[in-house]
């Protein structure tokens, strides 16, 4: 029983120490798809 809540307590602070760094990194990836200009494709004929 030990052994599993302390798999449970690393599970829950991994969670909390990358939860922000992988929430920059969203923001990020976001900002980024938002400046590249998205090319039109031509109708094929």
């Amino acid at each position: 029983m030990k052994t599993i809540s302390a798999f449970i307590l690393l599970i829950y602070w991994s969670i909390i120490i990358f939860a922000p760094v992988m929430s920059k990194d969203i923001k990020f990836s976001r900002a980024k798809t938002n400046n590249i200009k998205i090319v039109e494709q031509k109708p094929r004929s």
